[in-house]
C-alpha cells in the first residue's frame, strides 16, 4: 500500500456583526462537538483556521472551546492557521491593510496559543497573482486555495495532489490545492467512500498529499449535518478510519510538512485571479463585479477606503500613532460577509451591514477626536474619488454628521451617519434580479400544477415572496427627485415604475462648496421651457440639516402651473422595521413603519420611535400635496430558504410646482434626528 499524506484544514468564521444566538447555535451544534471529538483521536492532526471575529467571541462567551482547542496545539497536534483577522477579501483592502490585520492575527494567536503562525487562510478563496508580496512580506510561508486555482494555472489534474510555490525570486510562498472531490465527500459520503478514493488516486503514486481545505460549518452548523456528523457518528467513524489506516495514511500539519526536506514543491506557478467554482459563478468570474452589480456594496468599500486613507494619513503625514482603536473598528469594518451574496444571505442582511458601518463610523468618531481635538464647530468638506471609473463623490461632515453626496447620479445623497449612534440612516439596499428568483416562480407554478417537490434544492419559500418579485430603477438612496405632470400612485412608487419628465432623477448635477455645505446643481427643459433646479444642503445645529430645492425657470420664459415635484427619502431605523417604529405626521402616529400609505396636505412627517432613541422628522416649510410611504422589501436566498427582508422605508413627499407667475419656486426641508 503505497504512503499517502492528509492535511486536514478546516476554516470557522463567524461574521462581523450576526446575531449571538446564531453564533450560540454553532457553538452548541458544530464547534463545541467537533474539537470535543478531535479530542477523542490523539493521532489525527489537524490545520484549524478560527476568524478573528468568532475567535473574540468565543474567548468572550465560550472559552471552554478555546482551551480545548489550546491542549491540542500544545500536545502538537493542531497547527493554528493565520490570515488577515477580520477575514477581508484581501483584493478589496489597501496593502498596508492587508498586512496590518495579519499582524494582528500573529500576536493574538502567540498571545493565546504561544504558536507562531507560519501559514495563512484566504477569505472566499478570492485570489490574485499581486497578493503574492504583501503576503510574502507579512511573513507568511503557506497558503491554502483550491485546485481549480492550479488548474487554470496550467497544472494537470494528475499532479494536482501535491505543493506548489508562487512568486518569483525569493518572494516566493506556497500553495496547497484544496482537493474539490473531498470537498464534496467530507462530510457527506461514508468513510469507506473517503478511503476507496484515497486508496484509488494512490494506487500508483507514493507520498501523494491530499488537502482538504474547507468550512468548519459543514461539520453541524450547515442545515441537516448536526444529526449525519455527530448523532448518526460520521465523524467519529472517519476519525476512527484515519486512526486504522494511519500505517499508510499520515495526517499531517502544514508547517511540518514543509520543513521535510523530502516534500519539495512540484512547480513554481502563476496563479491568475480566481476564486472556488461557485464564487465564480455567483460573481461573473471575478469577485469584485459584485461591487458592480450592488452599487450599495461599492459605496461601503468606498467609505471603507475612505476611512482607512484617514487613518493611514494620519499615521504617516502627521506623525500620529494613536490610531489603534481606529484601526481595529476599520478592519471590523472589512470582514467581507456583508459585502457580496451567494448561498447565504450576505449583503441582503441589514445587520451584517449595520455592523460594517457602525465599526466605520466608530473609526471616523477616533479619528475625529484626533483631527479636531479642540473645535467642536468644525466643517469639512472634501471631493473623493476611489473607484477606478473616476467618479468624483462629495463628504461633508462635523461632529455628528458625515453626509456622501455623489453629484453624477441625480445629485442624491447615498449615506448619512448619525454619529452619536454610529448609524447611517441610508444603509438600504435596491431590489434587485437575482438568477434564483426565476426558481422562485416556477416553484409556484409546479405547486398550482399540483406537482409537490416545489424546488430542487428544498430550499424553503417563505409565504408570499413570489409576490414581492419587484425591481428598483435606481439604487434607494436620498433626495433623488421626480418632476411629473401625470398622477404619480403608491402602486407606481411601489413598483418604481414613475413617469418622469427629462429624466431629472439621475441626471448629472454640478457642486459647488458653500460655507457651511454644498450647492448641486442640474439644468434641464421642462415642458419646453429652460430651468434650473438647484439643491442646497446645509449643516444647521447638532441634529438638523437644511434642504433648500430651487426651482427656476428662465425670465419670460413660457410659464407653467401642471408641474409636480417628489424627493426620494429611503431611510432605515436602528432596528429596521421593529414594532417599536411608526410613521408619524405632525408627531402623532399614523401607521407602523410595515405600512403602506398615504396622506395629504402635510408638512411634517417622520418615524417615531416608542423608545424615544431615534426620532426622524421632515417639517417642509411647503404643506405637500401627499406623501407616499412604503416598505422596501427583497427576495434573497439563504443556505436554508428564500426570504423576503425588509430593507427600508420608503417616504415620497410630493409637490405642486406653480411658475405660472413667477420665474422661482423654493422649498426648505428641515431634517431632524432626535
Amino acid at each position: 500500500m503505497n504512503q499517502i499524506n492528509f492535511a486536514l484544514v478546516l476554516h470557522f468564521h463567524q461574521p462581523v456583526g450576526n446575531f449571538e444566538n446564531i453564533i450560540d447555535r454553532a457553538c452548541q451544534f458544530c464547534y463545541r462537538p467537533f474539537f470535543e471529538t478531535l479530542a477523542k483521536y490523539p493521532d489525527i492532526k489537524a490545520n484549524i483556521h478560527i476568524s478573528g471575529c468568532l475567535f473574540d467571541y468565543l474567548e468572550k462567551k465560550h472559552s471552554d472551546i478555546i482551551s480545548l482547542i489550546q491542549k491540542m496545539v500544545s500536545e502538537g497536534r493542531v497547527e493554528i492557521v493565520g490570515g488577515v483577522y477580520y477575514e477581508s477579501i484581501l483584493t478589496a483592502i489597501p496593502g498596508h491593510d492587508i498586512k496590518g490585520q495579519i499582524d494582528l492575527m500573529r500576536e493574538k494567536i502567540l498571545q493565546k496559543f504561544n504558536f507562531k503562525i507560519q501559514g495563512m487562510w484566504i477569505p472566499e478563496r478570492v485570489w490574485s497573482p499581486e497578493l503574492v508580496n504583501p503576503i510574502h512580506d507579512a511573513g507568511i510561508d503557506y497558503i491554502i486555495l483550491d485546485d481549480i486555482h492550479l488548474l487554470r494555472a496550467g497544472i494537470a489534474r494528475d499532479d494536482i495532489n501535491n505543493y506548489f510555490f508562487t512568486g518569483t525570486g525569493t518572494e516566493k510562498i506556497a500553495v496547497f490545492p484544496s482537493n474539490k472531490n473531498l470537498r464534496y465527500m467530507i462530510p457527506f459520503k461514508l468513510s469507506d467512500d473517503i478511503l476507496n478514493y484515497f486508496r484509488s488516486e494512490s494506487a500508483t503514486k507514493n507520498n501523494v498529499l491530499f488537502t482538504y481545505g474547507d468550512d468548519g460549518e459543514k461539520f453541524g452548523e450547515w442545515p441537516g449535518t448536526h444529526k449525519w456528523v455527530f448523532e448518526e457518528k460520521w465523524l467519529d467513524n472517519f476519525f476512527k478510519m484515519l486512526e486504522e489506516n494511519k500505517h499508510w495514511i499520515r495526517t499531517i500539519k502544514l508547517s511540518d510538512y514543509l520543513k521535510d526536506t523530502n516534500n519539495g514543491p512540484k512547480a513554481t506557478v502563476t496563479i491568475p485571479q480566481g476564486s472556488y467554482e461557485e464564487m465564480m459563478d455567483w460573481s461573473g468570474g471575478n469577485w469584485l463585479n459584485f461591487l458592480k452589480k450592488y452599487p450599495e456594496s461599492e459605496h461601503m468599500r468606498k467609505k471603507m477606503l475612505y476611512v482607512s486613507k484617514k487613518i493611514k494619513s494620519i499615521k504617516e503625514v502627521q506623525g500620529k500613532e494613536d490610531t489603534r482603536k481606529a484601526m481595529i473598528s476599520l478592519y471590523k469594518g472589512q470582514c467581507n460577509c456583508a459585502y457580496w451574496h451567494g448561498v447565504f444571505g450576505g449583503l441582503y442582511l441589514y445587520h451584517l451591514r449595520k455592523a460594517i458601518y457602525d465599526n466605520l463610523i466608530k473609526a471616523d468618531n477616533e479619528l475625529d477626536v484626533i483631527l479636531h481635538p479642540n473645535d467642536k464647530n468644525w466643517i469639512n468638506i472634501d471631493e473623493i474619488n476611489l473607484d477606478s471609473a473616476g467618479n468624483k463623490e462629495i463628504v461633508m461632515e462635523n461632529k455628528n454628521f458625515s453626509i456622501y453626496f455623489d453629484p453624477t447620479d441625480g445629485g442624491v445623497i447615498k449615506e448619512i451617519d448619525y454619529k452619536p449612534l454610529s448609524l447611517n440612516l441610508i444603509n438600504t439596499l435596491s431590489r434587485k434580479k437575482e438568477f434564483y428568483h426565476k426558481k422562485i416562480i416556477d416553484a409556484k407554478n409546479e405547486k398550482q400544477a399540483g406537482v409537490h417537490t416545489i424546488h430542487e434544492d428544498n430550499k424553503i419559500v417563505e409565504n408570499g415572496v413570489e409576490d414581492k418579485l419587484i425591481y428598483d430603477k435606481f439604487p434607494r438612496y436620498c433626495l433623488r427627485n421626480y418632476l411629473f405632470t401625470d398622477n404619480l400612485s403608491l402602486k407606481d412608487a411601489i413598483t418604481s415604475s414613475i413617469k418622469e419628465l427629462d429624466n431629472f432623477s439621475n441626471k448629472a448635477y454640478n457642486a459647488s462648496k458653500a460655507k457651511q455645505g454644498i450647492t448641486l446643481s442640474a439644468n434641464a427643459e421642462i415642458l419646453g421651457t429652460e430651468c434650473t433646479i438647484h439643491k442646497k444642503v446645509e449643516f444647521s445645529d447638532s441634529s438638523t440639516i437644511v434642504i433648500c430645492y430651487i426651482i427656476e425657470k428662465q425670465k419670460g420664459a413660457i410659464p407653467f402651473q401642471e408641474l409636480n415635484l417628489a424627493v426620494e427619502f429611503n431611510i432605515t431605523a436602528p432596528y429596521l422595521n421593529s414594532d417599536r417604529y411608526s410613521y408619524a405626521c405632525y408627531d402623532k402616529k399614523i401607521a407602523d413603519v410595515n405600512s403602506s400609505g398615504q396622506i395629504e396636505n402635510c408638512r411634517s412627517f417622520g418615524i417615531k420611535d416608542s423608545t424615544e432613541e431615534f426620532n426622524f422628522t421632515l417639517d417642509f416649510s411647503q404643506a405637500t400635496t401627499d406623501i407616499l410611504y412604503f416598505p422596501v422589501e427583497t427576495v434573497s436566498q439563504s443556505e436554508r430558504a428564500y426570504e423576503l427582508h425588509y430593507q427600508c422605508s420608503c417616504i415620497l413627499p410630493k409637490w405642486k410646482v406653480d411658475l405660472s407667475d413667477k420665474d422661482r419656486w423654493e422649498l426648505k426641508i428641515n431634517w431632524k434626528i432626535n
